[in-house]
């Protein structure tokens, strides 16, 4: 993945499914417009923190991936809406996952 997907502001929605990705660039998180991101069936164990940006984020799709937890990045999204964590490598759900859910994300593990 280049690292000039950055560069991309006005994008919206993002399908990268199924792409073998390991890694991400911390770029992604200058995708200020993004409010979709599908990174199903990819070998990703982590998310670079600048994911805390994607401040209008609404649905992740991050399942079948070897994330081993939540990653803590996710807690500052304010619009996230959905988050689709199946078919991970899961070892423990951290609390602040439930404030995520009070403020109506729906959060499958």
């Amino acid at each position: 993945m280049p690292d000039s997907v950055g560069n991309l502001s006005d994008l919206r929605e993002l399908q990268l499914e199924g792409n073998r990705l390991e890694a991400l660039p911390e770029s992604m998180g200058n995708l200020a417009s993004l409010t979709r991101l599908h990174l199903r069936n990819n070998n990703l164990k982590f998310l670079p923190s600048s994911f805390a940006n994607l401040a209008r984020l609404t649905y992740l799709d991050l399942r079948d991936n070897q994330l081993p937890g939540v990653p803590e990045c996710l807690r500052r999204l304010p619009n996230l809406q959905k988050l689709d964590m199946k078919w991970n490598r899961l070892q423990a759900m951290p609390e602040w996952v439930g404030e995520l859910q009070q403020r109506g994300c729906t959060v499958y593990f």
